[in-house]
């Protein structure tokens, strides 16, 4: 990856826990979550894109956020943000990994 690619990534992160925190104390979908995103930053295979995303975020030492995976439809999974997540989103602990301009 280059420098570029890794913002990018990094950037998307920060979006996906900003959005979370939006909707703090609601399950909601992958499906509605990648419709709040700005996404015009993240080319065309954004699903694919969020799978990374989610999957760092998500990931062990991380759990910023948790997934109840749909089988059937990944987009259909529903996600919110950890109480972790939440002190992310807040600014109480930072990430490298991490890019949040709000």
């Amino acid at each position: 990856m280059n420098l570029m690619e890794v913002n990018k990534a990094k950037e998307l992160r920060g979006q996906i826990i900003s959005r979370l925190y939006e909707y703090y104390g609601e399950d909601i979908s992958l499906n509605v979550l990648k419709s709040v995103l700005r996404m015009s930053l993240f080319g065309t295979d954004i699903t694919k894109e969020i799978k990374k995303a989610i999957y760092y975020l998500g990931g062990a030492g991380k759990e910023y956020v948790k997934l109840v995976l749909n089988e059937d439809d990944y987009m259909n999974s529903l996600i919110w943000l950890t109480p972790k997540g939440v002190n992310l989103a807040e600014g109480d602990i930072e990430d490298i990994g991490v890019m949040r301009y709000e």
